[in-house]
């Protein structure tokens, strides 16, 4: 009697495992879920890259004066270190794109049809073993906890990834990416057809204007840094912290699988 249920769980399990495999509901979410952390990653990279570039160019303004000697001030250089942090956020993103890219990538390997034919063989070779009761070798069970681990490893990290960002990030997401977009740039036109009295009436009344612009584009930017930062965050946990501690967990049950009796016993 033992031994007829013994023979029932292994045909329900591999029955179960091979559904997974081949009817795949686990990959077609995870797949969702990949291309909709995708977007989002090179959205606000995009977003990220439109404010540095408003930034430089409001860095770069420069308002010419001639009066004695030829000369010109810069006074959008008070915004080189928001500049400067605004392009180390848009290489994070550039990364976290890449991670999610890399992560489609790697899903479409793992659920391809001659890794899930190599592992139904093995699976259905080690629970035919296990049936008829026979010896065999540890490196059967162990190859196939292993070739299990890694096919249901990447799907399951992207429904957990997912889940931990709708659970816990994407509130702080939409407020932030909110806060990050649409900055106006200042403009100047100099003109080199005036006289020195009407070009230096003229640069002193638009130097007030182009000041006030670059003060509105400076508090702009600064009431921004506390969002960019909590983007950078989410996307870093959500592209590295995640990952790694969700392969190390993969890792960890695997080798608890691999010592326990239940490959011990094939021994």
């Amino acid at each position: 009697m033992k031994t007829l249920r013994n023979k029932l769980l292994v045909v329900a399990a591999l029955a179960l495992v091979l559904a997974l495999i081949w009817l795949q509901p686990l990959d077609a979410m995870a797949q969702r879920h990949v291309e909709s952390g995708f977007k989002r990653a090179l959205t606000t990279f995009a977003a990220a890259r439109t404010l540095n570039a408003v930034l430089s160019v409001v860095q770069s303004t420069s308002i010419g004066v001639h009066i004695g000697v030829a000369g010109s001030v810069h006074p959008g250089a008070i915004l080189e270190p928001l500049d400067d942090l605004i392009e180390q956020f848009s290489a994070v993103m550039l990364a976290a794109t890449l991670s999610f890219a890399a992560q489609g990538l790697m899903l479409h390997l793992a659920t391809a049809w001659p890794v899930s034919v190599l592992l139904t063989v093995v699976l259905i070779g080690w629970g035919l073993r296990r049936m008829q009761g026979k010896p065999m070798s540890s490196w059967l069970p162990r190859l196939a906890l292993g070739l299990l681990c890694l096919r249901l490893s990447v799907p399951l990290l992207a429904l957990a990834s997912e889940a931990t960002y709708q659970l816990v990030f994407a509130g702080d997401y939409k407020a932030s990416q909110a806060q990050i977009d649409g900055v106006d740039i200042p403009d100047n036109e100099i003109r080199s057809d005036e006289t020195f009295a009407e070009r230096a009436k003229r640069w002193w009344a638009e130097s007030k204007e182009i000041n006030k612009k670059i003060e509105a584009v400076k508090a702009k930017a600064e009431s921004l840094v506390e969002h960019v930062i909590k983007l950078a965050a989410i996307f870093i946990v959500q592209t590295a912290v995640l990952p790694l501690l969700f392969f190390w967990s993969m890792l960890w049950l695997y080798r608890a699988l691999a010592k326990s009796a239940f490959v011990r016993q094939t021994e």
